[in-house]
C-alpha cells in the first residue's frame, strides 16, 4: 500500500483515480528533477569556490615575489 502525504494528510495511492495517479507521477518526477538540479548546483558552486581559492592563492604567491 503506497501512501502520499500532502500537507500532513496521508492519501492512499492505490485508491486514487488514474488522473490522480498521473499527477502523483508528475510530482515524483518533479521532486526527483529538483533534487538532481540542486545537487548539480551544489557541485557547480563547490567548483567555483575551489577555483576562486586557486586564483587567490596564485595572486598572493605573485604578490609575495613567487612565480608560478
Amino acid at each position: 500500500m503506497a501512501i502520499m502525504t500532502i500537507e500532513g494528510k496521508e492519501y492512499e495511492i492505490d485508491t486514487m483515480t488514474d488522473e490522480q495517479k498521473e499527477l502523483v507521477n508528475v510530482i515524483r518526477i518533479n521532486t526527483t528533477t529538483a533534487n538532481v538540479t540542486a545537487h548539480q548546483l551544489q557541485c557547480v558552486n563547490a567548483i567555483g569556490r575551489v577555483k576562486v581559492d586557486e586564483l587567490k592563492s596564485l595572486l598572493e604567491s605573485n604578490m609575495n615575489g613567487k612565480n608560478n
